[in-house]
C-alpha cells in the first residue's frame, strides 16, 4: 500500500507522475516498435485508446463501486486509489502534451500555408457568375 501507518504517502506525487509518465512512453515505445509498417502519430493514437480505456474503467470503479459516493460525500478526502488514478492521468496529460508538440507543429503549419493560400483566393468574390476583386466588390 502506499500509506505508511501514520497517513502521509510513501512515495510524493511528482514521482509518481513521473512514474506515469515513463510508463506511457514505454507503452508508446512498444507501439512503434510491434507496428513499424505505420507511423509514429499511429502508435500515439493506440496509448490515447488504451488512455481512455483505461481512465474510464478505474473511474467507474472508483466512483460507483469503491466510493466514497461524490454526489453524497463532497470534498471528502482522497482514497489511494483516485490518487492513483489522478497520478495515471496527469502523467497521460504530460505525454499527449509531448506528443502535440511533436506532431502538431508539423500539421499546423501546413494548415497555417493551405489557409493563406484560400485567404488569397477569397480577395476575388464571385458574384452573378463573374469574378470580381475585393476593391470592386465595395
Amino acid at each position: 500500500m502506499s500509506f505508511c501507518s501514520c497517513g502521509r504517502m510513501l512515495s510524493p506525487l511528482p514521482l509518481r507522475v513521473a512514474c506515469s509518465l515513463l510508463a506511457w512512453f514505454s507503452l508508446y515505445t512498444w507501439f512503434c516498435h510491434r507496428y513499424k509498417h505505420r507511423n509514429y502519430e499511429w502508435s500515439c493514437r493506440l496509448v490515447t485508446l488504451t488512455h481512455g480505456i483505461l481512465a474510464t474503467c478505474l473511474s467507474a470503479y472508483v466512483g460507483f463501486i469503491d466510493g466514497p459516493w461524490p454526489m453524497s460525500h463532497p470534498g471528502s478526502p482522497n482514497t489511494t486509489l483516485q490518487v492513483h488514478v489522478l497520478c495515471l492521468s496527469l502523467g497521460y496529460f504530460l505525454f499527449d502534451l509531448c506528443c502535440i508538440c511533436r506532431f502538431a507543429r508539423r500539421k499546423s503549419m501546413k494548415k497555417y500555408h493551405a489557409w493563406r493560400s484560400r485567404r488569397s483566393d477569397e480577395l476575388y468574390l464571385k458574384t452573378n457568375g463573374h469574378l470580381k476583386t475585393h476593391r470592386d466588390a465595395q
